[in-house]
């Protein structure tokens, strides 16, 4: 219960904060909604380019972006979130009182990141559903599972936000780290354009990067009209990628918070 409660207060706050700001919030979700227009024309214009290449993953390119967008918003917010969060209450003198309450520490961290993840599942949705009023054919039937597909996709890129964020605490930046993230990903991850049509030696790459499994599955059963057996083997991998780099995460940021606290550091902020 104690956990719950932590959760909800560290995300109240957050809400608090950027509710400060109505115009600039209201204006994002503005803009969410009016870039799906220029997506649909341009994705139009290069249906028969593509299409072929994207034929198991639903064949339509503008579909094919909506949904590799949406998981765009997921992955950089799971990704970006708890550094940027963690460098924040550094800056203002939070952080160490907010590590010397009762809340477990996964409780304090999600409720760092909670509400930058339901913001991006709310602008995912949105997108989905307005791609929807325009033309998108999803198979809502499965969105059950593709619920799953997300989470393991969030939990994978929340371990590099862990990295950077054990990397904040050492070096108080996280460098580079976030930018190449989410650029590979985006590059090799089959986001904007399926992984076949990458020259070779890239496609080896984009086997490394969790993103590849969870776009492939995800289009698939919303987009391409397979069922659960044909997306099983792409779901496994990514559970495996997710299970394995949690762990290392996990791991980085502890040793990290460990370190932080026997030198001393934190006080420096």
């Amino acid at each position: 219960m104690r956990s719950a409660h932590g959760i909800l207060a560290l995300m109240r706050v957050s809400f608090l904060s950027a509710a400060s700001y109505r115009v600039a919030l209201v204006l994002s979700f503005v803009a969410l909604l009016v870039s799906i227009v220029p997506i649909y024309f341009v994705a139009g214009a290069l249906q028969p380019v593509v299409e072929e290449s994207i034929r198991i993953e639903g064949g339509r390119y503008f579909d094919f972006i909506v949904v590799g967008t949406s998981a765009i918003y997921l992955i950089s917010a799971a990704a970006g979130a708890l550094p940027a969060a963690l460098g924040g209450s550094l800056a203002t003198g939070t952080f160490e009182a907010l590590f010397v309450t009762r809340t477990p520490l996964p409780a304090l961290l999600l409720g760092l990141v909670g509400y930058a993840l339901s913001q991006a599942v709310l602008r995912a949705l949105l997108l989905l559903g307005a791609g929807a009023l325009i033309g998108v054919a999803v198979a809502w039937a499965q969105l059950p599972v593709v619920i799953l597909i997300a989470l393991l996709l969030v939990g994978a890129y929340f371990a590099f936000g862990l990295v950077a964020a054990a990397l904040v605490l050492a070096f108080r930046t996280s460098g580079p780290l976030l930018a190449v993230v989410n650029s590979g990903s985006i590059l090799l991850g089959g986001a904007y354009y399926s992984t076949t049509v990458i020259p070779a030696w890239l496609q080896d790459l984009s086997a490394l990067v969790p993103l590849t499994y969870g776009l492939r599955a995800a289009r698939m059963l919303l987009l391409g009209g397979a069922g659960i057996g044909d997306v099983l083997p792409d779901v496994a991998t990514l559970s495996l990628f997710t299970v394995t780099l949690l762990a290392i995460g996990m791991l980085a940021f502890g040793t990290a918070l460990r370190h932080a606290r026997r030198s001393g550091s934190l006080s420096q902020y």
